[in-house]
């Protein structure tokens, strides 16, 4: 098959009224009929669900003049719904708790990290990472429509926040059959965010979900290099990170 921002990703809902007006490029959920399928089910919800998943990441930090400094992380992640609670719009949202292990061996327990939030309405499925929220998918999903996911983070050219500007969602790959980590899902769709690489930054990030499951499969990377000759595989006189994320279990 084919991380966030250095403080996102190192630490990893209020809608305004102009929510409303996002743009969902080629699609108006009003215009499809009753009988259309929304594939809801891309990203179940519902309290006692939970996602364990196999992260790798890499980060890349050069230090002047000449140390090239690659610090690689193993450890699985935890991901339950764990309640559900009313925000100050009367809509309903779900608490995710967040939990890593370093060892994957299933005695090992599991020590508690943050808490996320999640809201999913008839037209989007939204997620609070930290002081970030993320339209992650619009409904009903079909490979032809696109979306500004990042619409609720305040891009600008100056912070650590830059790393979102420019992204563009779109679905790909509808209802296609993927193999993530061992494992066959009949039923996928990708969300592709950004791809952009030139001889010395690169920016990649897209996921995959699966339809009864949710999230299957995360790619975030931002690399600055500054010898072209290196490959993205292995840079040199590097900064940035590549995060990796794949589905190892689910539940119930």
């Amino acid at each position: 098959m084919r991380h966030t921002s250095s403080r996102s990703f190192l630490s990893f809902f209020i809608i305004p009224l102009f929510a409303l007006m996002v743009t969902i490029q080629s699609c108006k959920v009003d215009k499809y009929p009753d009988t259309l399928d929304y594939a809801y089910d891309y990203q179940p919800m519902e309290v006692g669900k939970y996602w364990i998943y196999d992260v790798d990441s890499i980060v890349y930090n050069f230090i002047v003049p000449s140390t090239q400094q690659i610090d690689t992380f193993h450890y699985q992640l935890l991901e339950s719904i764990t309640d559900t609670f009313y925000d100050n719009q009367n809509r309903l949202n779900y608490r995710l708790e967040l939990s890593t292990r370093i060892d994957t061996g299933n005695n090992t327990p599991w020590t508690f990290w943050k808490v996320w939030y999640c809201y999913k309405s008839a037209r989007t499925f939204e997620r609070q990472e930290d002081d970030l929220r993320f339209m992650k998918l619009v409904f009903p999903i079909q490979s032809d429509i696109a979306w500004n996911g990042n619409i609720f983070i305040p891009v600008n050219d100056t912070d650590d926040l830059k790393l979102y500007s420019g992204w563009n969602y779109k679905y790909s790959n509808f209802a296609k059959p993927s193999l993530i980590n061992g494992q066959n899902f009949n039923e996928t769709v990708e969300v592709d965010h950004v791809d952009e690489e030139n001889l010395i930054d690169k920016r990649k990030s897209y996921e995959l979900y699966a339809k009864g499951v949710g999230q299957i499969f995360r790619h975030l990377e931002k690399i600055n290099k500054q010898d072209v000759n290196a490959p993205w595989d292995n840079p040199y006189r590097a900064n940035g990170f590549r995060y990796i994320k794949r589905i190892n279990s689910y539940g119930p």
